[in-house]
């Protein structure tokens, strides 16, 4: 095929061609044939010798897991196996859309002798979670004066996996060593008698730990933070229930309130086992997409955000269909987290929650308000004010209704939005571990 040099050289010729003829200037005549020619006969032959069997192209990356808004080194090896030398090549790696090239370039022009291998490098941000592929690779051969072209894609790809992001926990993690740290998420120790206040043993310390409850005899010993544990603290089982229906979609892009549920759940995980607590997932809409079981361990936290990443709002709710798939696969005591917008059919939301109250359960509801993840009230027309004012109303009628047909099985409703999110997950799980709930 002509390259755009090519086609100009072409019509260029032409009409060269054109006015040697007309003024008789045979000078320009044999100009305009030359022009003409030079890309109208090397055409067939560049076709014929162009050889993408001889190039070889290999790509690595320096992670295929990655959290969120983290970087990928990708490497991309060009190799001429062919005898014949490559006057031009053009190597252009693909990369998905929700990715951003954030140093070098995902393409190179090069020449090839034979033999010959070049390697070029980017990075890229992995900007959305779930599972991507990076490719495919595009191959362009040119011939030395850049006048035709031959291309050929080739479909390599390299999936990496990108877990939800992780800088939550990472800012509290940050907050370590601070004292205030016992003061988070307005969570304060007070004093128990009984099963509360006896001693069951010692483990390391967490950013969420009291820091009056170091054991600086055994932090001395081993050179780590220790905290003392008591009998409330220990042995009970969380099952995340993760409402992934369309309606949780809502809400400004990358920040909707799927989004934000899952930064909670995140949360809440990466601190219930940092405590030695068992965690399970379950994400759901009209029927149960992602499930893991309740098990204990830090590692198991990969397990989770693997579950998390491939979440995304889709279906209707069929709250009771998911919960009853639960407890089948789980018919022990635990508490139930439910994190929903609860914007399904109340008897279908009031008859899971008799379901798992029936089976002698604690459950914590915390329910995105639509409205709160919405766009500032500072940025509407006081027309679309007053039409986003009436919505919700009446989507607070709806979710006092819901309320008051929970809140008569001694179940609490806590409306969260962007700001109180994480703060509310977190503080509702450490007063139910505290109150020694859900033991096992």
């Amino acid at each position: 095929m002509l390259t755009a040099r090519g086609g100009i050289a072409i019509v260029t010729g032409i009409f060269v061609l054109v006015f040697g003829f007309s003024t008789a200037n045979y000078f320009l005549v044999l100009l305009g044939v030359m022009l003409t020619m030079a890309s109208v006969v090397s055409m067939p032959y560049f076709t014929l010798s162009a050889n993408f069997e001889g190039v070889e192209v290999t790509r690595t990356l320096d992670k295929e897991k990655v959290f969120a808004e983290e970087f990928v080194h990708v490497t991309v090896k060009v190799t001429n196996k062919s005898r014949m030398r490559i006057d031009r090549l053009e190597v252009e790696d693909g990369y998905p859309e929700v990715f951003t090239l954030v140093l070098g370039e995902n393409k190179i022009s090069t020449r090839l002798d034979p033999g010959d291998e070049i390697k070029f490098s980017y990075i890229l941000q992995c900007r959305k979670r779930g599972v991507h592929r990076i490719g495919p690779i595009k191959l362009v051969m040119k011939d030395r004066m850049g006048m035709v072209f031959e291309e050929q894609e080739i479909p390599s790809y390299t999936e990496i996996l990108v877990y939800p992001s992780y800088k939550d926990v990472r800012k509290l993690e940050a907050l370590g060593a601070k004292r205030v740290l016992s003061r988070l998420f307005g969570v304060h120790r007070t004093r128990q008698k009984g099963i509360g206040v006896e001693f069951f043993g010692l483990r390391d310390y967490f950013p969420m730990d009291d820091f009056r409850r170091i054991d600086w005899k055994a932090t001395a010993r081993t050179g780590d933070l220790i905290v003392r544990e008591f009998e409330s603290e220990r042995n009970i089982k969380v099952m995340l229930l993760l409402d992934c229906s369309i309606s949780m979609g809502g809400g400004l892009p990358d920040n909707t309130k799927l989004d934000f549920a899952i930064r909670a759940a995140v949360m809440l995980a990466k601190v219930a086992l940092e405590r030695k607590d068992e965690v399970g997932l379950a994400a759901f809409s009209d029927k149960v997409y992602q499930y893991v079981p309740p098990k204990p361990g830090k590692d198991y936290f990969y397990k989770i955000l693997e579950a998390l990443a491939f979440v995304e709002p889709a279906g209707g709710t069929h709250m009771k269909e998911s919960v009853e798939w639960v407890i089948k696969r789980s018919p022990r005591r635990m508490l139930y987290v439910l994190i929903s917008d609860l914007e399904g059919d109340v008897n279908d939301i009031v008859e899971a929650v008799k379901l798992i109250r029936a089976h002698r359960n604690h459950l914590l509801v915390l329910s995105p308000f639509g409205p709160w993840f919405e766009v500032y009230p500072d940025a509407l027309s006081p027309v679309d004010r007053a039409l986003a004012e009436a919505i919700s109303e009446e989507l607070l009628e709806f979710r006092r209704k819901v309320s008051d047909e929970l809140a008569r099985m001694d179940v609490k409703v806590i409306d969260v939005g962007p700001d109180d999110f994480l703060p509310a997950i977190v503080s509702q799980y450490l007063n139910a571990k505290r109150r020694g709930i859900a033991l096992r």
